[in-house]
């Protein structure tokens, strides 16, 4: 059964999911962002390569040459087979058959869009069972 972690109340999400990169990678584990299309991707690739002042994420898209000793892969599809212990999931919508993951971790922002989509998202993972643990960042810059 997978992990579910909500972050609301987060003021910068992108910014935020950097960070969260940074720490997910920090403590060995493997990490997918599911973002929603490859211009985000792009987008969100640039802000890993320069986290910090003096540091950055190392990553690459999925299905990339290197991708196997990459800690932080980005994809804008998440392929059928994939199994991987932690999903970032910025992406449009729930991941299919998330229970391939073993955590998934879900930001919240301030605005009326982003709480609506947590609120379905928190309904389907409670109803199949995940475990759900909810962070609240109000405090965090």
């Amino acid at each position: 059964m997978s992990k579910i972690d909500f972050y609301t109340n987060v003021a910068d999400p992108q910014a935020f999911a950097c960070r969260l990169a940074d720490a997910v990678q920090r403590k060995k584990e493997r990490l997918l962002i599911w973002l929603d299309s490859e211009r985000s991707v792009e987008v969100f690739s640039n802000r890993l390569w320069s986290f910090g002042d003096t540091r950055f994420v190392p990553h690459c898209r999925l299905g990339e040459p290197g991708a196997a000793e990459t800690p932080v892969w980005l994809a804008a599809s998440l392929p059928d087979d994939l199994t991987h212990p932690v999903l970032l999931n910025l992406g449009p919508q729930l991941p299919y058959e998330f229970g391939r993951f073993e955590r998934i971790l879900e930001i919240v922002g301030r605005d009326p869009e982003s709480l609506a989509t947590a609120r379905e998202r928190f309904r389907a993972y409670r109803e199949h069972g995940c475990a759900i643990e909810h962070h609240d960042m109000s405090q965090t810059p």
